[in-house]
């Protein structure tokens, strides 16, 4: 009987154990995203705001920023000289992304095309044999950023929305023969992710509450016990 005793109490404290170490942290992570579509350069400091980290869901402890953009250019050019040309076209940009008047993020997309012209077919129209029109000229840059600077970190924590700000400008060169003429637009767009890494902390009960759930199921235990031994016959 003693025995049976002792493992009943064992098994109350095992129950107790486990409700007492359910409370642990547990490594969670949240994304939010924002971008702005392509827009004509330049584009000086647009908003791309994300949600801030809610507190009530644990302790961050850092964030990732993910910055991509891209550069798109549409663009002709005429040959207008009496000989044949090599004409060559650069885009160039620089893209930055801020936080809190700081500058995070910097990317430099950029594209070049050639094309062999002949000498000039006597229209001026960016087509035919002495000229040529281009459009979706595409470049496309990443950068990526993780911090866990504690004073960092707070600027992300709250409520709302955190504003990042974006600036791109471009520049755009067209090469060739001494008589040509050209056309240049060039457009930017520019997305960011960002990604919150927290401690996700469950509820710990009280040690009351714990003592109390195995001093329970130790009763519970031990009276299933007793009805047990008291249907026993006497040997």
């Amino acid at each position: 009987m003693t025995t049976k005793l002792f493992n009943t109490l064992a098994a109350a404290t095992t129950l107790a154990g486990i409700v007492a170490t359910s409370g642990v942290a547990n490594a969670a992570s949240l994304s939010y995203s924002s971008s702005i579509n392509y827009e004509l350069t330049d584009i000086i400091e647009a908003p791309l705001s994300v949600q801030k980290f809610d507190s009530s869901l644990g302790t961050l402890q850092g964030v990732t920023i993910e910055f991509t953009g891209d550069i798109l250019g549409n663009a002709g050019f005429e040959n207008r000289s009496q000989t044949a040309s090599l004409v060559t076209l650069n885009l160039t940009s620089e893209f930055s992304l801020q936080l809190n008047n700081q500058s995070l993020l910097a990317l430099n997309p950029e594209y070049s095309y050639s094309y062999q012209t002949a000498k000039y077919d006597g229209s001026t129209d960016y087509s035919g044999t002495s000229g040529k029109t281009v459009s979706n000229l595409t470049a496309t840059q990443s950068a990526t950023q993780s911090s866990t600077n504690t004073q960092f970190l707070q600027s992300f924590i709250g409520n709302g929305n955190i504003d990042f700000l974006f600036t791109a400008l471009a520049e755009s060169v067209v090469t060739g023969s001494g008589n040509i003429r050209s056309y240049v637009d060039t457009y930017a767009k520019a997305g960011i992710k960002v990604t919150y890494n927290y401690d996700d902390v469950k509820s710990v009960p009280e040690p009351s509450a714990t003592l109390g759930v195995g001093l329970i199921a130790g009763l519970c235990l031990l009276s299933q016990r007793k009805k047990s031994w008291l249907k026993m016959p006497n040997s």
